[in-house]
């Protein structure tokens, strides 16, 4: 018969050394919302942070339980849209960016740079789209936040919107935030960079003032 044997020591527990897994730098995820019937017109109270994490294992904690995670849950997904919290408030983008720079054209910080756009506009079979947009997503935030994206520097965040206008229009988009710093080849590299690896030939890039 097979003795008992001693619980494994702490000691020799596994362990990961925090330097393996701390990020280059900070990230911030932020939610942009729509009020019912637009009767909300405070924008300070439709953008909101919600997380910040530093290391990949904090990262993944969050996505896992974040609601977010399944897009067909928050954004429109062909038959509703859904309104969270006590406000009502539709999450119409989901955002991440670089802790201290807001998802917002105001910010100084976003001021003379410019936004890299992915633009679906959607005309049958959303179901399967949202399955490939929510692959495209996660891929955008783990180059970014892997530091993988040509430039990486000056990438200040990026965004995922929700554009659907129920009865009129079912769009969505990605974008890409970069600083006013980058030179004219850098900005097209990194144009070709993410048309080849997010399959998206019409590209736009548009200029925050």
């Amino acid at each position: 018969m097979e003795q008992n044997k001693e619980p494994p020591s702490e000691e020799g527990s596994p362990t990961i050394e925090k330097e393996k897994v701390l990020l280059n730098r900070t990230w911030a995820f932020w939610e942009n919302y729509q009020s019912k019937d637009n009767a909300e017109k405070d924008y300070s109270k439709l953008l909101k942070e919600i997380y910040t994490f530093n290391d990949i294992i904090s990262f993944w904690q969050f996505w896992n339980n974040y609601p977010g995670n399944n897009i067909k849950k928050i954004f429109y997904n062909g038959d509703f849209v859904t309104y969270f919290f006590k406000e009502k408030f539709r999450i119409i983008a989901m955002n991440l960016f670089v802790k201290g720079i807001k998802p917002a054209w105001e910010d100084e910080q976003n001021k003379k740079g410019k936004t890299f756009i992915l633009e679906y506009s959607i005309r049958s079979d959303l179901n399967s789209f949202l399955n490939k947009a929510q692959d495209i997503w996660i891929k955008m935030i783990c180059y970014l936040i892997g530091e993988k994206i040509p430039f990486s520097n000056n990438i200040h965040g990026i965004r995922f919107v929700d554009k659907a206008v129920i009865g009129k229009k079912t769009v969505f988009r990605f974008e890409i935030w970069v600083n006013k710093f980058m030179k004219e080849n850098e900005l097209n590299e990194l144009k070709q960079f993410l048309s080849t690896t997010f399959e998206h030939n019409s590209i736009t890039v548009k200029d925050i003032p």
